[in-house]
């Protein structure tokens, strides 16, 4: 703090002791100001301040700074050689032996990156200083000289830093985390200089012969190869307790287990179960073992009381993640059996991301992780990471066609959107959701024929993660069934309690999407999706009905007042009774007309301004309202009156083409009306053209003028004035329009006064405009409705998802306060004892409530009746539950409702194909044994064939030697 500054504070205490205030900007007062301004003093060499700052002000001395530095002030110090600095920071506190988490060193560890000899002799001068603490494994001796391979022009100042280490009493025998010791290294890479440093300055035994590298060599094997070394070498010692805590190490990087377990189990009994939670910088023993894939040290470490959730700082991975990273499934199973393991909430992702990974090791196999995982209960398939994706997302970027069909039989939801919008049908392949799709149809074994024949659908696909029963989970959702906890006794559990904490979510979220993806759009034809589709319609068809109904009374309601009412005077009108009924009647459907609006505004007001549907009722609304309660003139009246026929009537046509059996010609109408419009757009630049050359052309000839001078009748004037519609570009423009549908009127067009120029252009506008551009027209209207009407089945599907989404996010609502709040308020309004109004969304959503199964049974030769899967529970789930949710029967659940044919005969279809298809894989699989089998025999008969050459070379020689003998007889 400045002394001026100071002076001010000390005046203002002087003149008001009571009420001292101090306001200041950029001052010291602030512990993040202190921080900030104790970094700059540092970067600045600005040693005053610094020791200023430092002494007299609150600063955390070991605070780690944020991007870019990422390092405290000690280290900071000795990264850009302020030895000054460091000597202040270690006087006031600072730690020496903090370990960075970012970097993974300590400051000992960044002197010794840079050779500053300097810096590290004023480290070593702290008494608290671990000259042999541990960087991912290194000691800060086994880095320098590690260092030194990139930096040998600077092998002098390296030199001085590692007398300095020795000095300090450096440990020479603790090796990194290969195992390697410093003199090993130094030996390896040749540097004669520091190996005989190390051999005659170490204050410690030098161990030169228990590391041994791939081909069994020593350092002292390297330094007599290299003659590193003139002098006598020195003798084994036998190593002290640290060193056999890391002989573990190195055996478990040599992949030794047979020596590591007994050598663990040598040390547990000298020195206690203390290593099995230790580290080495870099790894715990378990860590480790893993990342080896060693599952019998594993198992050893397991059984002996190693924590298998235990990892370092410096690396954050616990032992199952590195197993499933690596794919070791014996591993992995192993830790999955201990009962103390927890178990990552995203482990599934780590390991479907290498799924396709392949490896020769037979240890090595992702697809038996992923089984093993999917199997446990301690996991949910439907987690999510950082992004929001879940392991589906991944598989599915994949392509990996075995594990898309692994998650989704495990329950994986297929309407999860990632951060960025994007359900795993996004990169699904068609083929696969196919055959994922046929797998979800299933029968009851009988024939076909059978009375009690089922076949079985299955959704566990489009249940969203939190809306079901086998899983109570309570997560972020949009809408709360109930704020009551409900208690039932299904079979076989007395105890059973179902804790109501699911939350209602779109059910056809993904539906939609298919709709959206041209490459899924056709398996909207399967039947388990139109089935599920039946099913929405049944549970929503009332809601449809219900609004139908409303909207045609509002109409009539509203034509009838303005063909009887609204045409009279308002004294008539007073007198008339007709008209005074029809306008309180008119008023009350505006008044509900407006609160449905108004409703859905509140619930969802992005949905609601995306449907342009709604853009229709806004301003019918308004001049529905201006009818009954205004008095305007005769003539804006009439106006009125014909804009609110004409869009109450739009809107009529568009709500009742939302219906199924409709939707295929309201699609024809807006797909036509919206290509005419786009394809106009371009060419209205054309007409445009040719309304303005019209009027240029027309506007006023020479026999016009004088024809209008030697004329006197009035009327004669008006009638030409009529006749000619060119005076002016807007009205140009309009009879161009008009003659575009071919209304030319070419008596009433004056070519005379630009015969050429005249009849040239409208010859162009009759071949470029009226037969060109309008067959045309007619053209693509033509193979629009030919389209359509080909897959008017698909189109039917597409309507009645698109509406079902529509009423559901309505009904849950895109803001969820709001949603909330409202659906609260419908919960707590009671008209009659016998009477409660729920909300509207559980009633519409089949899951959980009405297909707690999350399946469905059709008895095809029982007039295609629908059962719930396990009807015995369901029964009682219903008879406890859906009874006291549903206590007038607004909506309730029909048993005895029949599945559409054409979804039965479909299903039918697709289980006959599937059947084929089985019959098929079975030779598949039968023919691949076959040929393993024959592949075997040939391994079996190369090998024979190996041994029987070897055999023959051995009598060969035996022959040889024979012979030889013989020979050498024969001679003596």
């Amino acid at each position: 703090m400045e002394n001026h500054e100071l002076n001010i504070f000390r005046t203002s205490a002087t003149k008001r002791p009571s009420t001292i205030i101090l306001e200041r900007t950029n001052s010291l007062c602030t512990k993040s100001d202190n921080q900030q301004q104790l970094l700059n003093a540092l970067r600045n060499r600005h040693i005053i301040t610094f020791k200023k700052i430092i002494t007299s002000s609150a600063v955390d001395v070991n605070y780690c700074y944020e991007y870019p530095d990422y390092k405290t002030c000690l280290e900071l110090a000795c990264c850009e050689h302020t030895p000054e600095f460091v000597d202040l920071l270690l006087r006031h506190g600072a730690n020496p032996n903090l370990i960075n988490t970012h970097h993974n060193r300590a400051a000992i560890h960044f002197a010794v990156e840079r050779a500053d000899s300097e810096i590290v002799k004023r480290l070593l001068r702290e008494p608290k200083l671990d000259v042999n603490i541990l960087s991912q494994g290194n000691t800060p001796l086994a880095l320098i000289i590690k260092q030194i391979v990139d930096d040998e022009d600077n092998l002098d100042k390296y030199i001085e830093c590692i007398q300095l280490l020795l000095k300090a009493n450096a440990d020479v025998n603790i090796p990194d985390a290969k195992g390697a010791t410093p003199i090993y290294l130094a030996a390896k890479n040749g540097y004669k200089q520091i190996v005989a440093l190390i051999l005659e300055q170490s204050i410690i035994n030098v161990d030169i012969d228990s590391y041994k590298d791939r081909s069994g060599k020593t350092a002292r094997d390297l330094i007599l190869n290299k003659n590193l070394y003139t002098k006598t070498l020195p003798k084994y010692i036998e190593k002290r307790s640290e060193t056999n805590k890391s002989k573990l190490y190195i055996l478990l990087s040599q992949c030794n287990e047979e020596d590591f377990i007994e050598q663990l189990k040598n040390y547990i009994n000298t020195s206690g179960s203390d290593i099995l939670d230790s580290n080495n910088g870099l790894y715990t023993l378990l860590q480790l073992a893993c990342e080896k894939g060693l599952d019998k040290c594993v198992a050893r470490l397991l059984v002996k009381g190693a924590n298998p959730n235990i990892s370092h700082a410096n690396n954050l991975q616990k032992p199952i993640e590195i197993a499933c990273l690596q794919g070791y499934h014996i591993i992995l199973k192993k830790l999955l059996a201990h009962s103390g393991i927890i178990v990552p909430s995203t482990i599934l992702h780590t390991v479907v991301k290498y799924m396709t990974t392949t490896s020769q090791n037979p240890k090595i196999d992702y697809g038996i992780c992923l089984d093993l995982l999917l199997h446990d209960s301690r996991i949910n398939v439907n987690t999510v990471d950082v992004k929001n994706n879940t392991a589906l997302h991944y598989a599915a970027r994949n392509s990996d066609h075995d594990s898309i069909l692994q998650l989704l039989r495990a329950g994986a939801c297929v309407s999860i959107c990632n951060t960025f919008k994007e359900p795993p049908l996004a990169d699904i392949p068609p083929a696969t959701l196919h055959s994922y799709l046929d797998e979800c149809l299933n029968t009851n074994d009988e024939r076909c024929t059978d009375e009690n024949y089922e076949i079985t659908f299955n959704y566990d696909f489009l249940v969203p993660p939190n809306n079901s029963n086998n899983k109570y989970i309570d997560t972020q959702c949009s809408i709360p069934i109930d704020d009551e906890n409900i208690e039932m006794s299904p079979p076989n559990n007395n105890n059973y309690t179902i804790q109501n904490n699911q939350f209602l979510a779109p059910e056809t979220d993904a539906l939609l999407y298919m709709t959206q993806n041209p490459e899924l759009r056709h398996l909207l034809k399967h039947p388990v999706l139109t089935s599920f589709l039946f099913l929405k319609w049944q549970r929503i068809s009332w809601l449809f009905y219900t609004n139908l109904a409303f909207y045609v009374t509002f109409c009539l309601l509203l034509i009838c007042y303005i063909l009887i009412g609204y045409g009279q005077s308002s004294e008539d009108r007073q007198d008339d009774p007709l008209a005074r009924v029809l306008s309180v009647l008119l008023l009350i459907g505006c008044i509900v007309l407006s609160l449905r609006e108004l409703f859905q505004l509140l619930v969802s007001p992005k949905i609601y301004f995306i449907n342009y549907e709604n853009w229709l009722e806004i301003p019918l609304i308004v001049v529905a309202f201006t009818i009954v309660f205004h008095e305007p003139r005769e003539h804006i009246r009439q106006q009125l009156s014909a804009i609110a026929i004409l869009l109450s009537a739009l809107e009529l046509v568009l709500l009742i083409g939302q219906h199924p059996s409709l939707s295929t010609n309201i699609v024809m109408l807006k797909t036509v009306s919206w290509n005419f419009f786009k394809f106009l757009l371009w060419y209205s630049i054309l007409l445009i053209a040719f309304a303005l050359s019209f009027y240029t052309l027309f506007r006023g000839s020479p026999q016009e003028e004088s024809k209008q001078n030697s004329t006197t009748n009035g009327k004669e004037d008006d009638k030409e004035g009529e006749e000619n519609f060119f005076l002016d570009p807007g009205m140009s423009l309009f009879k161009t329009i008009v003659m575009l549908t071919g209304e030319f009127d070419a008596a009433s067009i004056d070519f005379k006064s630009f015969p050429i120029t005249s009849h040239l252009i409208f010859v162009m506008f009759v071949f470029l405009i009226a037969i060109v551009l309008f067959n045309l027209l007619n053209g693509l209207a033509v193979s629009d409705t030919q389209m359509i009407k080909k897959d008017a089945e698909l189109v039917g599907y597409v309507t009645r998802i698109e509406l079902i989404s529509y009423i559901e996010n309505m009904m849950l609502g895109d803001v969820p306060p709001i949603g909330r709040l409202i659906q609260k308020i419908c919960c707590c309004v009671n008209f009659q004892t016998n009477f409660c109004i729920k909300p509207l969304a559980s009633k519409i959503c089949l899951f959980p409530n009405y297909l707690p199964q999350n399946k469905i049974s059709i008895k095809p030769n029982q007039g295609r009746k629908i059962i719930c899967k396990n009807e015995k529970d369901v029964q009682v789930y219903t008879t406890s539950y859906e009874s006291k949710i549903t206590s007038c029967c607004l909506i309730n659940w029909c048993k005895d409702i029949q599945m559409d044919t054409r979804v039965v005969k479909e299903a039918k279809r697709v289980i006959n194909e599937k059947n084929t298809i089985t019959e098929f894989d079975d030779l598949k699989k039968s023919l691949s044994f076959v040929y393993k089998n024959i592949s075997e025999c040939e391994t079996h008969i190369k090998l024979t064939d190996k041994r029987l050459d070897e055999i023959s070379e051995i009598l060969l020689n035996i022959t040889k030697i024979l012979t030889n003998n013989q020979r050498i007889s024969d001679e003596s």
